[in-house]
């Protein structure tokens, strides 16, 4: 890892402590994930620099995108996550720019940045918004090219997956 990078760990349910040697979490507040984390498990993480996740593995229509956009903002405000924060919106490894669209526009109007995730072989079908969060795992932390990637996924592991995000988005972008 570079000066011009910090470490980030995200995973399913948090880990009961912060595990060492990490500079930002990320966590879920809705879609189709198995764990929304609570208001509780948010301010565990204190003062570390934190991205909210918004997992839509099976998007459906640009209608889907900006009603489910209206939900993860209540779900932002009930955590304690202001506006002027990037909010990540996981696809995994589906394409469908109108919901991106759709869904980044509410987010927007609210005045939140929003980072569009998947793995490599697809993230960059969909439209890049504020910027992505790229899946390479490779095991070791690096950057794929690529336009606005802010952050990359380089590690999965049993209990948390491994990411390295890009100073200036750390420092200017995560909710502390």
């Amino acid at each position: 890892m570079s000066k011009l990078s910090r470490a980030m760990w995200d995973a399913s349910t948090p880990p009961p402590n912060n595990p060492p040697g990490f500079q930002a979490a990320a966590g879920y507040i809705g879609g189709n994930t198995p764990h929304v984390w609570t208001r509780a498990e948010w301010q565990r993480l204190g003062k570390l620099a934190k991205l909210p996740i918004w997992v839509r593995s099976n998007p459906t229509t640009a209608g889907q995108g900006h009603a489910e956009a209206f939900v993860a903002l209540e779900q932002l405000y009930a955590i304690g996550c202001p506006p002027g924060h990037a909010v990540a919106l996981d696809l995994e490894t589906a394409v469908d720019p109108a919901y991106v669209t759709a869904f980044g526009s509410v987010m927007r109007w609210a005045g939140f940045y929003v980072w569009v995730y998947g793995s490599r072989s697809s993230v960059f079908g969909n439209p890049h918004l504020d910027g992505y969060w790229v899946a390479d795992y490779t095991g070791a932390p690096h950057f794929p090219a690529g336009p606005v990637v802010r952050a990359c996924q380089w590690q999965a592991g049993p209990l948390i997956d491994r990411s390295v995000v890009k100073w200036w988005s750390w420092r200017n972008r995560l909710w502390r």
